[in-house]
């Protein structure tokens, strides 16, 4: 009793969650779901048994132990593995899914209560509100999970397999839905409103998961050599770290959204060291992709394009992150040169902060300087990794500088959007942006231009890249084209920045020299 004292007040949000879900009749309904759950999963593996066996019966059944054409016995070894395997999915799909319904669910009904707000009051810590939300809210969800355990534990163990299956589903089960419950809390702070599509989302990562482990997790014979091969081991260990960097840098954003719901995602000191995990993460991938391949060539350029467009998207996210409301953007231009530099020295002599330092760190600022410098990042990470491969580098590095040009292009233009005196401004840069990306390409394929017979043409789309593998491909017009791409981002730059300088004009400036708006 004294050890639920002292976690209860250690964490008083978690007691309020666990007091507020842990009635008589929800517990009676989660242990009756899991036993039930249970009893289904057996019966149905008891029917999948042959009916007959022995020295006499023709073998059928996936479980025969096989003696010529004959079953002499039941294989029970590979049936608990099944039973084992199987229960693991839907323990996974239980946690994730019914996890991120239920904490988006309760984030939302907060929010419209308005309880949430009065929790931003209390004197508990962002991370310590989160946190017993994270272990209290889904608490139903880990009585069942709990409940399950010893057949788990029993089907492991019948099976003869190495405990390290066991240790490491529950490992990877915590990474993973740590990682989705964190990415549920954002998807409420940043507006989402509707639990089920969070939890349809989910569902799609889920599935996804399910169909690249199932080749490998799946298989009795890989299941009881205790280990996979080196190179997806590999493979393995770096998504699981990519993970673990994915849950530290979501976790603070929640938090930071969680405090103030007006700020930017992230800092733009932040991003820099997200992206540079990302891409070190990234790279870490391909290069373990690139040892299991076969076809050296056709792996390069296949990782090439992979990270491109794993870019463009992380990057377009990025953008949103960093982007700032247009009040705050108006109220940076016009009270800047009012900003007072922090530190202490810099104080004593009045100095204000310069420019220079405002776009690079400052969190009201236009996050046009900061993407560039996240551009200049990834750039010198993937193009210090392609030049530890022999061959195909300097058509790869211009394919990689076209890609990071359009990246910057689509920054300033999301920012000139953000700016304009429209209703949803946010919801005009959405669609301007879904323009832009995917009409040039459709275009193209309704025209029967592609990447093979044309793949100068595809240098000036969304996807330029995707020109790379063929051999046809020039390097003087990749060169025109980086050129064009920076002639626009130039006149888009001098373009933000007059409105920038026009947004921070006062009305009463606006007044006296007649400016329209």
């Amino acid at each position: 009793m004294k050890l639920l004292d002292n976690l209860f007040n250690w964490n008083p949000q978690l007691f309020r969650e666990i007091k507020g879900r842990l009635k008589t009749r929800n517990v009676a309904i989660a242990i009756s779901a899991s036993l039930l759950c249970q009893f289904l999963v057996m019966m149905t593996s008891l029917a999948k048994l042959p009916e007959k066996y022995g020295a006499d019966i023709v073998g059928y059944n996936q479980y025969c132990i096989q003696a010529g054409k004959y079953c002499t016995g039941i294989d029970w070894s590979h049936w608990w593995a099944d039973i084992f395997v199987t229960f693991s999915w839907i323990l996974f799909a239980l946690t994730l899914l019914g996890g991120v319904y239920m904490l988006v669910a309760d984030l939302i009904k907060e929010e419209r209560l308005g309880t949430l707000n009065f929790l931003r009051l209390s004197p508990q810590s962002s991370q310590n509100i989160l946190l017993g939300k994270l272990l209290g809210v889904p608490i139903l969800i880990y009585l069942a999970l709990a409940i399950s355990l010893p057949l788990h534990l029993w089907a492991i163990i019948s099976s003869g397999l190495s405990l390290f299956w066991f240790l490491g589903f529950y490992g990877i089960l915590i990474v993973v839905c740590f990682f989705f419950y964190n990415a549920s809390f954002l998807f409420v702070f940043l507006g989402g409103t509707q639990a089920w599509l969070a939890t349809t989302i989910a569902g799609i990562f889920f599935w996804v998961i399910m169909a690249i482990s199932q080749s490998y997790f799946d298989d009795f014979a890989f299941l009881g050599s205790g280990v996979g091969s080196p190179e997806i081991i590999n493979v393995m260990h770096v998504i699981i770290l990519g993970l673990l960097l994915g849950n530290y840098w979501i976790w603070q954003a929640v938090n930071r959204r969680y405090r103030n719901p007006n700020a930017t995602v992230i800092s733009k000191k932040q991003s820099y060291w997200l992206m540079g995990c990302f891409q070190v993460i990234l790279l870490l991938f391909c290069f373990n992709i690139i040892i299991i391949g076969e076809n050296l060539t056709e792996i390069l350029e296949a990782s090439l394009l992979f990270c491109c467009t794993i870019n463009l998207f992380s990057f377009l996210l990025l953008i949103a992150f960093l982007s700032p409301q247009q009040q705050t953007l108006q109220d940076w231009a016009r009270y800047r040169h009012l900003q007072v530099n922090n530190d202490e020295t810099a104080i004593l002599k009045g100095l204000t902060i310069s420019l220079k330092e405002d776009l690079i760190w400052g969190e009201k600022s236009p996050p046009l300087v900061a993407i560039a410098i996240n551009v200049v990042i990834t750039g010198v990470i993937l193009i210090s990794g392609i030049l530890l491969i022999n061959g195909i580098i300097l058509p790869a590095i211009l394919t990689l500088i076209l890609s990071l040009n359009l990246i910057l292009i689509y920054a300033a233009i999301t920012q000139l959007v953000l700016l304009m005196k429209v209703k949803n401004p946010k919801n005009w840069a959405v669609g301007i942006l879904g323009s832009l990306i995917t009409l040039p390409p459709i275009a193209l394929s309704l025209l029967s231009i592609t990447p093979g017979n044309s793949p100068n043409l595809w240098l000036l789309s969304t996807f330029p890249w995707l020109s790379f593998p063929n051999n046809s491909l020039a390097i003087t017009p990749m060169l025109m084209t980086i050129i064009a791409h920076w002639s626009v981002l130039t006149l888009l730059t001098l373009q933000l920045t007059r409105k920038i300088q026009k947004l921070g004009v006062s009305d009463s400036q606006k007044l006296l020299i007649g400016q329209k708006d």
